[in-house]
């Protein structure tokens, strides 16, 4: 039995390697251009989160408390945010096992200085170990 090794009629080598090249050239400038556009929205997404990090952040740092009574908790603590910002705190009294007893909305009114010591009294059900200044927004 013999088998030809004949290249069949109008085969031309130059052009079927020059077409497997364009194919492998065209399939891989598409990843080209979806790493190009996946790179500029990570950066614009980065840039962004960046940018709304930086506006006006308010900063709350607990310092301590007090306990006037049985059923209330003095919470201090200082807020920095720009000048002239009014805010609203969530202030949250805890008892020993960290179960809430008491939560109230404290307005820290605006000031000429950037960082304010603020004294928040919330009432409580029961005695309470510890309070924190969970959150502070500004005010529209």
């Amino acid at each position: 039995m013999t088998t030809s090794h004949e290249p069949p009629v109008g085969w031309d080598p130059e052009r079927e390697e020059a077409e497997a090249e364009e194919r492998t050239a065209h399939g891989n400038r598409g990843w080209w251009i979806f790493g190009g556009v996946a790179v500029l929205v990570a950066m614009a997404m980065v840039i962004w989160f960046a940018l709304s990090a930086t506006e006006d952040p308010v900063i709350v740092q607990d310092v301590g408390f007090e306990r006037p009574g049985k059923h209330e908790i003095v919470m201090v603590f200082d807020v920095t945010r720009e000048p002239g910002t009014t805010l609203s705190c969530t202030i949250t009294a805890m008892d020993s096992e960290y179960g809430r007893v008491g939560t109230t909305k404290h307005e820290v009114p605006a000031s000429a200085e950037r960082t304010t010591r603020v004294r928040a009294s919330v009432e409580t059900t029961t005695t309470a170990a510890t309070a924190t200044a969970d959150e502070c927004t500004p005010v529209d």
